[in-house]
């Protein structure tokens, strides 16, 4: 029932306000030697390889603690893990060894095991780390090659408001958009699906 009233509440609140928008800070250091690159479109993210090594060496050890836990308990876990924590290696290992402009898209970081679908493009856990670099400025930002210092976030709700209908209730949600110029050239975007 509490999860309930919540849901409804956020609701309302997103549908009084159906669009706001803020600016965030980012990053003023001074690059380091080596670093390596995520590029999406107009923008390119930069951050150092040697902090992205040593988290992606963190969630190694967390997820060796799994397999420890896992070994004589349950083999299909130990397997998820197992092959979570081969990938996490081989990315961390590939970063401790890479040279600066490293494409961090070439990366094949996710959880579960082998799928060769998805060791093409499945870089959302890669994209969610990154996006919390830059939030906490500890990436450098470049927008058609030019360093910027801001950018903007946009929350947009899929219900405008006025009458609604059992059906948008049940099926709301907002997207958020991350960009420095215009809101249909994003760096990040996300849609957060609020009803069942």
């Amino acid at each position: 029932m509490k999860s309930l009233f919540l849901c409804l509440l956020l609701f309302l609140s997103l549908s009084a306000i159906s669009q706001s928008q803020w600016e965030i800070e980012l990053s003023h250091e001074i690059p380091v030697l080596r670093m390596g690159a995520w590029t999406r479109g107009d923008y390119c993210i930069l951050v150092s390889l040697d902090s992205l090594s040593s988290h992606l060496r963190r969630c190694q050890h967390d997820l060796k603690r799994s397999i420890d836990y896992y070994v004589d308990r349950d083999s299909s876990l130990l397997n998820y893990f197992t092959a979570t924590a081969q990938r996490y290696d081989v990315a961390a290992t590939q970063t401790e060894n890479a040279i600066n402009g490293f494409d961090l898209k070439t990366l094949i970081i996710y959880e579960g095991i082998e799928n060769s679908r998805r060791n093409l493009e499945d870089f959302a856990i890669l994209e969610r780390h990154l996006k919390q670099l830059v939030e906490q400025q500890k990436a450098i930002v470049l927008f058609k090659g030019e360093r910027i210092y801001t950018l903007c976030y946009l929350i947009d709700s899929n219900v405008k408001g006025g009458e609604t209908t059992v059906s948008e209730i049940l099926n709301n949600g907002y997207s958020t958009k991350a960009f420095f110029d215009q809101p249909d050239n994003c760096l990040f975007y996300e849609y957060t699906h609020l009803g069942w």
